[in-house]
């Protein structure tokens, strides 16, 4: 009964193939044909079982070919330097907000950093300023790549056109 069961699993794999478009050849049918009694009253059950899953299959590979795309960032490099440079040069420009004296968004981090590293084992104290710049800086940045690759990607997809 083993040798029965495996037989019809292998009819029965057989007939999902050739369901999906793939023709059965001559030996396979031939082989088909030979099988006697009960092995083909349980071929015919399995077969049945299996067109179920060949169902399920043709559904999953239909889906998948529907799938989100895995590179739905397209980052580009080219992107990520000019982005960072066009977000340096403006965060070092001097203005007064930051302090008396007339100081940079990029100069101040960039001392704060310093300064917390000069007392290295020790991190900065949660109402230390450097968590303030460092925060700004960054959100700059990141808006900045943002809207860099949404044009960078539009214009490469002719959206500005």
């Amino acid at each position: 009964t083993a040798l029965q069961h495996s037989h019809s699993f292998q009819m029965a794999a057989i007939s999902c193939v050739s369901g999906l478009g793939l023709a059965l050849p001559a030996k396979i049918t031939a082989r088909r044909s030979a099988v006697q009694g009960k092995a083909v009253s349980i071929a015919r059950a399995s077969v049945r079982r299996s067109s179920v899953a060949c169902r399920a299959l043709k559904v999953s590979a239909a889906a998948e070919a529907k799938t989100f795309d895995d590179d739905w960032l397209k980052a580009e490099t080219t992107v990520h330097l000019l982005t960072l440079f066009g977000w340096t040069v403006p965060s070092g420009i001097a203005i007064k907000g930051f302090g008396d004296t007339d100081t940079s968004l990029l100069s101040v981090f960039v001392d704060s950093i310093g300064t917390n590293l000069a007392a290295f084992p020790q991190g900065p104290a949660l109402d230390d300023k450097f968590w303030l710049y460092m925060i700004t800086w960054h959100s700059g940045l990141f808006v900045v790549m943002l809207l860099g690759q949404i044009g960078w990607q539009g214009r490469k997809q002719g959206y500005f056109k």
